[in-house]
């Protein structure tokens, strides 16, 4: 797994800028890191996202992190409605048009960590190692399955900057971290069913796009053939 040096993407939400800005601000950056689709394009700038999604730093007061999401709210204000929503140990504060949530600001509780945070781009926000990047996307991708997941994890191997034996070596360890299941058959029957279910909602046939077309098949190929090959 190469070491890449964490870079601005170069295409950050309007929104997720004034947010963070807003913690940098008030001396309150050091309170989450940053995680999610978000935090791996520091490391793999080759998508947009449109939400910030962070961890909460150990050592921050719960009256801190009140002050961290009074900062988001205050930054989201002027571009329309703002909500704020909490459940289990997950706090979203979201940006709403027309009654629709356009942007949103999650932080959680994390259960596990592999490696120290890093400093940012981002003046006094940490990011994330790519590790537990990594190994976070791959919990996602088992656990949720969604597209996005899928692309994430098959761009940061085509770049070569993580094997598919080296995804699963990062799931195994924070599923172990975490205390949770590590067993290899039921991680792979998860995969193959988020791409059957893919593949029944988006038939190769339907899709129109010739390129759109074949990098579908490419992706799904990968992951059938030799992503889900790597699992042990």
């Amino acid at each position: 797994m190469t070491r890449e040096t964490p870079r601005r993407p170069s295409r950050i939400p309007e929104y997720a800028e004034a947010c963070l800005q807003a913690l940098v601000a008030q001396g309150l950056g050091g309170a989450i890191s940053l995680g999610g689709g978000l935090g791996l394009l520091h490391y793999l700038d080759y998508r947009t996202t449109h939400d910030v999604d962070a961890w909460w730093s150990e050592g921050w007061s719960a009256q801190d992190r009140r002050r961290v999401v009074a900062a988001v709210e205050g930054a989201l204000a002027p571009f329309g409605e703002v909500s704020t929503r909490a459940w289990g140990e997950v706090v979203s504060v979201e940006l709403l048009r027309e009654g629709r949530a356009v942007f949103s600001f999650q932080v959680a509780h994390r259960s596990a960590q592999l490696e120290p945070s890093t400093p940012s781009p981002w003046a006094g926000v940490p990011l994330d190692s790519f590790a537990d990047l990594v190994a976070s996307k791959m919990v996602a991708l088992v656990e949720r399955g969604a597209p996005r997941d899928l692309r994430d994890i098959f761009a940061v191997c085509q770049a070569d900057l993580v094997s598919p034996r080296e995804c699963w070596t990062l799931w195994r360890r924070r599923q172990t971290a975490a205390g949770s299941d590590v067993d290899p058959a039921r991680a792979r029957l998860a995969v193959e069913t988020h791409l059957a279910r893919i593949a029944q909602h988006r038939r190769i046939e339907q899709i129109a796009d010739p390129d759109e077309r074949g990098e579908a098949e490419r992706v799904r190929a990968w992951f059938t053939q030799e992503f889900l090959n790597a699992i042990s």
